[in-house]
């Protein structure tokens, strides 16, 4: 069931590195019902309705996923078939793969939030990135 994979996938210690701040644990992890999951054999991309024509984009892969960026792209594209018009992906200045991944897709950093997160005690920046 891609319920039961998503959680796999999100609690491996491989991806919880990259999205883990102070404050939760992977078990905290939950899947979501109200999100659009697209599943491939190496994780997910999930989308959360943010505004009726604008959805938050998360990527969430395991190590040695192969054509991640083409698959992104193909989401995408079923997304504004959808009606989708607007994607942003909130990503943690940490997460240099992710930010690298976006701009990749499209996304370009359309501003940054300080002190979003904490990381080992230490203040974090949310980049704010944005595609069409």
């Amino acid at each position: 069931m891609d319920r039961d994979f998503i959680t796999k996938v999100m609690r491996d210690d491989r991806v919880w590195k990259w999205v883990c701040v102070d404050g939760i644990n992977k078990v905290d992890f939950q899947y979501q019902e109200q999100a659009t999951y697209f599943v491939n054999d190496y994780g997910f991309v999930m989308f959360r309705q943010a505004y009726p024509t604008t959805w938050e984009v998360h990527v969430c892969m395991l190590k040695g996923a192969k054509d991640v960026d083409d698959f992104v792209m193909n989401c995408l594209e079923k997304m504004r078939q959808n009606g989708c018009k607007k994607f942003i992906a909130p990503i943690g200045q940490w997460n240099r793969p992710a930010l690298k991944l976006a701009g990749r897709c499209g996304f370009v950093k359309e501003g940054e939030l300080s002190n979003v997160w904490f990381r080992d005690g230490k203040p974090q920046s949310m980049i704010i990135m944005g595609g069409l």
